[in-house]
């Protein structure tokens, strides 16, 4: 996989907000695929011999199935993102700031990536409590 360029993203910049969005976007996919790949490895390639070996293989698949979970979990964060966005007039710091209920700083839009993250998994925190 050849190495990712760096780039610079500025707030309120719809070609720095699309990039990256689109990086995100592009890692869920590549984690998604890489989780089914897995998934399927072991249920096509693997018998298990006793229960101990049973055991390791249905953790490795919860294990992968969870990766793939948070990664569309990722997607769908960025596509309410990019709504978002698109209903602010391509304003990227209105829309996060409508979303996540913090502004990102002018000097860091990384931490973009870490809210959407954050929200993402925030979703699963809330259903854990109501069970």
């Amino acid at each position: 996989m050849p190495r990712k360029k760096k780039q610079v993203i500025k707030v309120n910049d719809s070609t720095s907000l699309e990039a990256a969005m689109q990086e995100v976007y592009n890692d869920a996919c590549s984690g998604i695929k890489e989780a089914q790949t897995v998934i399927n490895e072991l249920r096509n390639s693997t018998t298990a011999e006793d229960v101990d070996e049973a055991t390791k293989i249905s953790h490795q698949l919860i294990s992968a199935g969870k990766q793939k979970t948070d990664n569309v979990k990722l997607k769908l964060e960025v596509a309410k993102l990019q709504f978002d966005s698109l209903k602010h007039g391509g304003n990227a710091a209105k829309a996060i700031e409508g979303r996540y209920g913090e502004k990102p700083s002018e000097d860091d839009f990384g931490s973009v990536r870490e809210m959407i993250e954050k929200n993402a998994f925030a979703d699963d925190n809330e259903v854990d409590k109501d069970k």
